[in-house]
């Protein structure tokens, strides 16, 4: 009977040890889900800044765009200008000097 008892108690101490292990382990997993749901929320995140960052470039490259397509109408009229002014066809800085 001492050896029953402790056979039993062997096994009881055996399967106490599985199932501490199996909770550790689903303890981790959920550890580790959670981690994974909050790396999904922060590259979300990023994503949506990155985004709007992208907005904003895209704006600045329209304003720019849109700013430079008038600077060669504005210097061909300076240019028109300059040689009406000078009459002869010559820029005036050239027909003064």
């Amino acid at each position: 009977m001492a050896n029953d008892s402790l056979a039993s108690a062997q096994s009881t101490s055996t399967a106490v040890a599985l199932f501490q292990k199996a909770h550790g382990r689903m303890t981790t997993l959920q550890r580790i889900d959670e981690q994974l749901a909050a790396l999904v929320e922060q590259r979300r995140k990023i994503q949506e800044e990155l985004r709007a960052v992208q907005a904003l470039i895209n704006e600045e490259f329209d304003r720019v765009v849109r700013t430079s397509a008038d600077v060669p109408g504005r210097m061909l009229t300076q240019i028109a200008e300059s040689v009406r002014d000078a009459g002869n066809g010559h820029p005036r800085e050239l027909v003064e000097a």
